[in-house]
C-alpha cells in the first residue's frame, strides 16, 4: 500500500493499489536503436545501428527464438483483446491514436520498418506498397509502387489496383485533417520537412521536401500518421465506419463495445502470407475478467499484468513461453502549465519536481523488479533521459552515468543528481526561488482505460511522491480525455494551470526517431511542445539555442553526427528540465507470455508499431498443440 522507504501513508496514497502494472496496451513494442535511415546515408546509418538486446539469459527461463516456419499450417482465428474500441476507423480524421491503431490492420504504408528476425529489429526502412524508392537529391524522394497491390474486393474498391493517386490523395487527406499534420507538412508548420506528394504517374510517386530531413524515410513508414485510403473513401462508403484496404487484413465485422473481427484479406500483394485466417478482439476493459478469459484459453493475447506473470507462468508451466524485449522508446513524465504568473516558469521548482521522483522505486513498484531478480528472471532496467527514452541505446545519455560511456556528452555528477531522489535539495531549490511551501497547484492526469489501468496508480503514486514531502498540497484533475485533456491540455502549449503526469509524443512505441520527438515535444514552435508557452521563445531565454541545435540534429543525414548532437541537446539542456522524465513506462524491458502452440511469436520482430504486418502475418497455430494444452 505504500512506497518503501517513502513512507506514504493516509496523507499520500492512503493504501492505494500500487500492484498494476502493463496491460498488454501499455508493453507493445520492442525497442531497438533507432537507426537514421534518410538520403545517401540510409545503408551506411543501418549496417551502424547496433540494437539493444535483452540481457542475456543464462536462467533457462526465457523461450528460445527461432525460425518456426518449417511445417506451418495455414488456417485458425486467433483469439485476441482489445481493450478499447477507436471513437472511428478513419486514420486520417482521428482526433486520437485509437483509430489509426486500429486502422493499420488494413490500411498500408509507403515504407515499413524492417522487422528483425530472431534478433531485435535496428530500424532501419525498408519498402511496404512502394516497392524501391531513392534520393535524386537531398530533398527529392522517388518512390516505385508496387504493381501487384489491389484494394478490397468489397464495394466499392472491387479490387481496383492501387495507384499513385490513392497515395496523393491520402496525403491531401492528411494535410487537410489529421491531428498529426504539423508534423509533416511544411505548408502548415516550418519545422515540417513535406512540401507535397505528387504522382509522376500510376506507379511513381515523388515527395518534395523544403530541407534535407533524417527521419523523413521513418515518417513515411509510421503508422499513427500517413496510412493509405483509396480514393473511394471519399464519398463510397462511410470510413469512420468501416474500412476498404489493401494489408494483410480486413475489418468484417464491428459490434461496437462488443468486439472487432479481422480476416485475412485474399488480395493482399504477400500470396504466402498471412499463414492464420485472422483474429478475433473482443473488447473487454475488466483486467478480472480478461485474466480469466486468458486462464480458459479463450483468450491468447498477452494481457498479463507483471505482478501476475510469475504466478501464471508457475500454473502452466511449459505450455506457457516467456519473451523478453529490449528496453522500449516511450518516454512519459510530467510537464508543466506556463502561464505568466505560473511557478514552473522558473527551472529550479521544475527540477525541484524531477528530484522528488524516487525512479529506482517506482520501477520496483510497477514493474516487481525485486521479485523477478528474486526469482532468477533477468531483469534489464534503465531510467529515462531529458526529452530521450532509454530505448533509443546510443542517442540516449544515461542519468545514472553506466552505460555508453565511451561516447561524447555524459551527465556531470551535479546533472546526475536531477534523477535521484532528493527531498532535501528540491526544498533548497524551491526556497531560493522564494517558493513557500506546501505550494498548492493542480495536477492532472485521466482515469480512463486510454493508457491502461496502471496509468492513473501511477499517478496516485507521484502525487504521493511530491506530497509526502511536504513541499506540495495537490488538487487532483482528472480532465476527459479526448474532449478535455488532447485539446486543452496535451496540445495547450503550457497554457494551463499547474502540472500534467501524462504521455508524450509517440504514445505507447515512443516517437519515430530522437529527432522527431524532440522536434515536436521541445522545439518551441514543436506541435505539442511542453516547454515553451505558446511557443513564444522570448518566455524562455535557453530556446533559440536549443531549437538551433534541434534543427542541426534534424538536418543531419549522417547517424553519428546525429547521434552526437542529439546527446549534446540533452547535455545543454538538462539543468532547464522542460519536461520531467519519469520511471514508469518503459524503463524495464518486459516480459511476454504465449501459448506454446502459437508458433513464430518470439521469431518476428518489430520495430515500432507495426505487429500487424510485420509479425502477426508470420504466426500460425499448431492445432495438436493446443489441444494438448486445452484439451
Amino acid at each position: 500500500s505504500a512506497l518503501r522507504g517513502i513512507g506514504l501513508g493516509a496523507a499520500g496514497l492512503a493504501g492505494a493499489a500500487l500492484i498494476g502494472c502493463g496491460d498488454d496496451d501499455e508493453a507493445s513494442a520492442p525497442a531497438a536503436k533507432s537507426a537514421a535511415t534518410a538520403a545517401p546515408a540510409a545503408t551506411k546509418a543501418a549496417a551502424q545501428a547496433t540494437t539493444a538486446a535483452a540481457a542475456e539469459d543464462t536462467t533457462g527461463i526465457l523461450a528460445v527464438r527461432r525460425d518456426q516456419n518449417a511445417g506451418a499450417t495455414p488456417g485458425g482465428i486467433y483469439a485476441g483483446i482489445q481493450n478499447a474500441e477507436p471513437e472511428n476507423v478513419d486514420p486520417l480524421n482521428a482526433t486520437s491514436y485509437k483509430a489509426p491503431y486500429s486502422a493499420r490492420w488494413a490500411y498500408p504504408t509507403l515504407l515499413q520498418f524492417v522487422p528483425g528476425f530472431i534478433e531485435p529489429a535496428a530500424g532501419s526502412v525498408e519498402g511496404q506498397v512502394a516497392e524501391t524508392f531513392e534520393y535524386t537529391d537531398p530533398t527529392t524522394l522517388i518512390l516505385h509502387l508496387r504493381k501487384d497491390v489491389k484494394w478490397d474486393a468489397r464495394e466499392p474498391t472491387n479490387s481496383r489496383p492501387f495507384d499513385a493517386e490513392d497515395v496523393v490523395f491520402s496525403w491531401k487527406k492528411f494535410e487537410e485533417l489529421s491531428n498529426s499534420r504539423t508534423s509533416m507538412s511544411n505548408n502548415l508548420n516550418p519545422l515540417a520537412p513535406i512540401i507535397d506528394i505528387t504522382a509522376i504517374d500510376d506507379s511513381t510517386v515523388q515527395v518534395k521536401t523544403a530541407f534535407a530531413f533524417g527521419p523523413l524515410l521513418n515518417a513515411l513508414a509510421y503508422t499513427r500518421w500517413m496510412l493509405l485510403m483509396p480514393r473511394e473513401s471519399d464519398g463510397g462508403f462511410d470510413p469512420r465506419q468501416d474500412i476498404r484496404g489493401a494489408g494483410p487484413w480486413q475489418l468484417t465485422k464491428w459490434d461496437r463495445s462488443v468486439r472487432m473481427e479481422w480476416r485475412k484479406n485474399p488480395n493482399y500483394w504477400n500470396k504466402n502470407r498471412p499463414y492464420l485466417d485472422g483474429f478475433d478482439l473482443p473488447i473487454i476493459g475488466e483486467y478480472a475478467q480478461r485474466l480469466a478469459q486468458f486462464r480458459a484459453g479463450n483468450m491468447w493475447a498477452n494481457v498479463i499484468r507483471q505482478e501476475d506473470l510469475l504466478s501464471i507462468k508457475e500454473e502452466f508451466g511449459a505450455d506457457l513461453e516467456v519473451y523478453q524485449d529490449a528496453v522500449q522508446k516511450g518516454n512519459w513524465g510530467i510537464y508543466f502549465g506556463l502561464r505568466p504568473d505560473s511557478i514552473w516558469r522558473d527551472e529550479r521548482a521544475r527540477k525541484a519536481i524531477s528530484m522528488l521522483i524516487d525512479r529506482g522505486q517506482i520501477n520496483d513498484t510497477f514493474y516487481r523488479v525485486s521479485e523477478f531478480e528474486e526469482a532468477g528472471w533477468p531483469v534489464k532496467e534503465r531510467w529515462h533521459g531529458l526529452g530521450m527514452s532509454a530505448g533509443y541505446n546510443d542517442f540516449w545519455v544515461d542519468p545514472k552515468g553506466a552505460e555508453y560511456t565511451d561516447l561524447a556528452h555524459q551527465y556531470t555528477p551535479d546533472q546526475q543528481k536531477l534523477y535521484q531522489f532528493l527531498p532535501a535539495e528540491s526544498k533548497k531549490l524551491m526556497d531560493a526561488a522564494g517558493i513557500e511551501t506546501p505550494h498548492k497547484t493542480t495536477m492532472q492526469w485521466i482515469r480512463t482505460t486510454e493508457y491502461g489501468t496502471t496509468f492513473p496508480r501511477v499517478g496516485d503514486a507521484y502525487k504521493g511522491l511530491f506530497e509526502s514531502t511536504g513541499l506540495f498540497d495537490l488538487k487532483e484533475g482528472s480532465p476527459e480525455y479526448k474532449t478535455e485533456y488532447i485539446p486543452n491540455v496535451y496540445y495547450a502549449k503550457g497554457d494551463f494551470d499547474g502540472i500534467v503526469w501524462g504521455a508524450k509524443q509517440g504514445g505507447a512505441g515512443g516517437g519515430i526517431h530522437p529527432v522527431q520527438t524532440l522536434l515536436d515535444d521541445i522545439h518551441s514552435t514543436g506541435a505539442r511542445q511542453h516547454g515553451t508557452f505558446l511557443g513564444d521563445a522570448a518566455n524562455r531565454p535557453g530556446a533559440p539555442k536549443s531549437d538551433a541545435l534541434i534543427e542541426k540534429a534534424a538536418a543531419a543525414l549522417d547517424f553519428e553526427e546525429q547521434v552526437d548532437l542529439i546527446r549534446q541537446w540533452q547535455v545543454e539542456n538538462v539543468d532547464e528540465m522542460l519536461f520531467v522524465p519519469s520511471g514508469w513506462p518503459y524503463g524495464v524491458a518486459p516480459y511476454l507470455l504465449n501459448w506454446r502452440f502459437v508458433k513464430n511469436f518470439g521469431a518476428y520482430r518489430e520495430f515500432l508499431e507495426q505487429w500487424e504486418a510485420t509479425q502477426s502475418i508470420h504466426w500460425w497455430i499448431d492445432e495438436t498443440e493446443r489441444k494438448e494444452v486445452f484439451g
